[in-house]
């Protein structure tokens, strides 16, 4: 089996490709898997391999990518890294602040999932979760020590798709997001469910000050 990482992507890429075709997904870049949901937004599956101290590590990865959504909370972020009650670090230099700005408010991925072990079947043990599907985050010397590679990543399509159906709804992103939950409240007018998202984030986060000014910032 071949062991480069090049070699490798494009043996899985090659062999995901049928099966992703007949549900409409397209390869991109050489380790993205896209189509485009009802909603237009974009469902995304990505192959990340890396190879460090001798061995290969695979990570796949799902992706909701909602650059018009995006767009609207990314202006919204850009005001509040922007505004001078932000905090930042003493020792940052005006390059530095400009960089991360960019960096922080080009992001159109809206919902991503890195951790597949929630999508086991209800009642299933996380054993038994385990057993039938790893693959999704796995290292390796050669894909020969996993004989049924190729039975787990077809099993890794059905999971994407139902977690790609469930995140693909305003309701989700409502749910389970932070700043795209706070915009989308805001746009709908729902106040109060707005002001009880603001708190929860607001508790959760590591910087309460960014939370603080993008929720000022909204309107």
């Amino acid at each position: 089996m071949t062991e480069t990482v090049k070699d490798i992507l494009k043996l899985l890429t090659s062999f995901l490709a049928g099966p992703f075709a007949k549900h409409g997904y397209a390869l991109k870049k050489g380790r993205h898997f896209e189509t485009n949901g009802e909603r237009g937004r974009v469902r995304r599956y990505t192959i990340n391999l890396s190879k460090s101290k001798g061995w290969v590590s695979l990570h796949l990865t799902l992706q909701i990518v909602d650059p018009a959504l995006m767009t609207c909370v990314n202006n919204v972020l850009n005001k509040a890294l922007r505004d001078e009650r932000f905090e930042y670090p003493e020792n940052w230099s005006q390059s530095i602040i400009e960089k991360t700005i960019k960096t922080r408010t080009s992001n159109h991925v809206v919902a991503e999932l890195t951790d597949w072990r929630p999508l086991k079947n209800p009642g299933e043990t996380l054993e038994n979760f385990n057993e039938r599907f790893s693959i999704w985050l796995y290292s390796f010397d050669s894909l020969d020590e996993k004989p049924d590679w190729k039975e787990q990543l077809l099993t890794s399509i059905g999971l994407a798709q139902c977690w790609f159906d469930e995140a693909d709804s305003e309701d989700w992103i409502r749910t389970n997001t932070d700043y795209p939950a706070l915009y989308l409240l805001y746009n709908e007018g729902l106040n109060q469910k707005l002001e009880d998202k603001y708190k929860a984030v607001l508790k959760s986060s590591e910087d309460p000050n960014e939370v603080e000014l993008f929720y000022l910032h909204l309107s």
